[in-house]
């Protein structure tokens, strides 16, 4: 309970620092942000006093974070004056999908890197292994964007197999053309995932199967699935699932690329429109969301460690 408590804490603290450093940046990057909120058709002096007072914006940073903190808690974000709703509606309609899309391409990229890092640590120094590398070497460096505009050319110009233009449908709606519309996005942010979930992986299952007690397991004549899935697999789990943390922040980042590419309305799509016309209040409302996801997310990953193994649970706990 302590070792939960004390991650809880760390996660809030975070999430106020990233959050207020990120509404000070975007407000400072503006030469006037009442005059941004109000809009290019109502931009009148006396319209953009109304809401320099109304956000805050003549008082201190501090005290505009807290008044914004404020109404974050109680889901009043305010209007957005250039995309017409209220930024809780465009945050709400938009953000499902993007977590769904996360969700999709963290699923793939792991359901393909286990047994493929699993088999390649095996087989060490054979064909298989010196492909994978190679493959995953190639996957690494190339670039979402190209990637993206690959597979819409191949897949969604040319064989017309997948929607260029992705539509929103819900699984529950339509479950085989909800799949159809977000697998290529899925592909894109899960190529460059898989590729570092395997190379991690398949250097630390090396490692493991090298250690006293996997030769100790052999020598109990237990079966090679056994020792390799059982035993070794889930020593060698700790860095991957600290990439998975460190990864999602870079899946939501991506999700920016691969939504703009194949027009799938989501966060990513929003955040995009937003900057494109300056509109701060949905910028900063993206900004905490993918905050909030990525500290959750990284908080579930020390849940998991503890899980895996207690004696990080004990350990941190009488720290």
């Amino acid at each position: 309970m302590r070792y939960f408590a004390q991650r809880f804490l760390q996660l809030v603290v975070v999430f106020l620092i990233v959050t207020f450093v990120t509404m000070v940046a975007i407000q400072a990057a503006s030469k006037d942000p009442a005059r941004d909120l109000a809009g290019p058709l109502n931009s009148t002096e006396a319209r953009v006093e109304e809401i320099r007072k109304h956000y805050h914006l003549d008082r201190a940073y501090p005290i505009r974070y807290a008044y914004w903190l404020k109404n974050l808690v109680t889901v009043d974000l305010g209007n957005s004056p250039t995309l017409g709703a209220s930024v809780r509606t465009l945050v709400g309609q938009r953000a499902p999908i993007t977590l769904l899309l996360g969700l999709y391409s963290i699923v793939l990229a792991l359901a393909i890197s286990l047994p493929v890092a699993v088999y390649a640590a095996y087989r060490r120094d054979g064909p298989f292994d010196r492909f994978i590398s190679g493959a995953t070497f190639a996957a690494v460096s190339l670039p979402n964007i190209i990637l993206a505009v690959l597979l819409g050319y191949f897949f969604a110009t040319r064989w017309r197999i997948f929607p260029y233009a992705a539509s929103k449908i819900w699984p529950w709606d339509n479950p085989g053309e909800h799949f159809k519309n977000v697998a290529l996005p899925t592909v894109t942010l899960a190529v460059g995932l898989v590729a570092i979930f395997v190379r991690l992986l398949r250097s630390d299952l090396v490692n493991t199967l090298q250690s006293d007690f996997i030769v100790m397991a052999r020598a109990k004549g237990l079966s090679p699935a056994r020792i390799l899935w059982r035993h070794a697999l889930r020593s060698s789990l700790f860095s991957l699932m600290t990439s998975v943390a460190l990864q999602f922040g870079g899946i939501l980042g991506g999700a920016v690329v691969a939504e703009q590419i194949f027009a799938l309305p989501g966060m990513g799509l929003l955040l995009f429109q937003a900057v494109q016309q300056k509109d701060l209040l949905v910028v900063q409302a993206c900004a905490a969301l993918f905050a909030l996801a990525v500290v959750i997310i990284n908080f579930a990953v020390d849940m998991l460690y503890a899980v895996v193994d207690p004696r990080i649970r004990h350990a941190r706990a009488l720290g």
